[in-house]
């Protein structure tokens, strides 16, 4: 008996150094993190931003044209990516044909009100899924800027169907928590609808652009990229936002590609990697070691106790009913 509980303390003792290792390990795990600086940019472009994009742009940043009339800017666009708006299945339908050699990304912007019709704002995510099935037809990438009543209706149910869902903030950038409590549990629910989907938040080109980086930077975590809403009375503004988002807010980390595989023009996108010193694999036990060696050390705590009381009841027994020996008589 005496064995048998030896033997069990024997065992607790090694799954509770088994578990402090393996929280060790974790502890020493890469800890991945974003920088404003490493995200892709998608700013709407006017006469007078296209050579100061096509000197600043990465390969993974949008030249976006906020309508079908201005598609001719994106000819003289020599750098990233070229996204057109649309408000209209329909419009898609009729003019994408005509221009897939010039765009890359197909923007719906699906609002309520009279600039989309009434058979799409009545139907979110049957328009979306049409619209996926032309943007599959002609290989192209979809982006979907949704208004705020949309994003939090039927956005979740939205987000298996499109590669970028664009959250729109302009209208209440001044205001940090409201844009916050807006964007961070939305983005978390489209994650988790589509993991693999690409999220943004559209700011306008007014303020202190600071102040804007700011906000963004403090919701990081859940972004993917930036989109910039512009006019061609904010030039200025324009540059200065996007030289302020490129510049780093933390020490720079080493970026991987990270492209979407549902359609034949892929869009690459950067994405950060782990600054932390890796822990050799061979060193890493398996993911479900932790809980089950909390279980096995709940059965182990429980036959310790269950045997120590055995022990205790059979000795004091035995005791209870031993005879005594005494002295012979002579």
């Amino acid at each position: 008996m005496r064995r048998l509980f030896v033997l069990l303390i024997c065992l607790v003792g090694f799954v509770v150094v088994a578990l402090f290792d393996q929280q060790l390990l974790y502890a020493q795990q890469p800890v991945a993190g974003k920088s404003l600086a490493k995200m892709w940019i998608d700013m709407g472009l006017n006469q007078d931003l296209i050579a100061w994009f096509n000197e600043n742009a990465r390969p993974d940043d949008i030249a976006r044209v906020d309508h079908i009339s201005l598609i001719d800017l994106l000819d003289q666009v020599h750098v990233g990516k070229r996204l057109v708006i649309f408000k209209s299945v329909a419009d898609v339908e009729d003019l994408l044909p005509n221009i897939t050699s010039k765009i890359d990304i197909v923007g719906y912007n699906l609002e309520h009100g009279p600039g989309n019709r009434p058979d799409e704002i009545a139907d979110p995510v049957g328009s979306v899924i049409r619209m996926r099935d032309l943007t599959n037809r002609y290989g192209k990438v979809l982006a979907f800027g949704p208004d705020r009543e949309f994003a939090l209706n039927d956005g979740v149910a939205i987000a298996p169907y499109v590669d970028i869902f664009v959250l729109q903030v302009q209208r209440v950038q001044t205001e940090p928590e409201t844009v916050r409590d807006f964007v961070i549990p939305l983005a978390r629910q489209l994650r988790q609808a589509n993991p693999k989907l690409q999220i943004s938040v559209q700011v306008r080109t007014e303020g202190d652009v600071v102040a804007i980086a700011d906000l963004l930077d403090s919701m990081k975590d859940q972004l993917d990229g930036l989109s910039i809403l512009t006019s061609p009375e904010t030039v200025d503004v324009a540059k200065a936002l996007g030289v302020e988002l490129r510049t780093a807010r933390e020490p720079g980390v080493a970026s991987s590609p990270l492209t979407t595989t549902t359609l034949t023009t892929t869009m690459t996108i950067a994405k950060p990697t782990a600054t932390a010193t890796p822990v050799p694999a061979i060193l890493r036990m398996p993911s479900w070691f932790c809980a089950g060696g909390l279980l096995m050390a709940g059965f182990l705590g429980g036959g310790i106790v269950v045997t120590a009381l055995i022990y205790v009841f059979q000795r004091n027994r035995f005791q209870r009913h031993r005879t005594p020996i005494g002295k012979p008589h002579g």
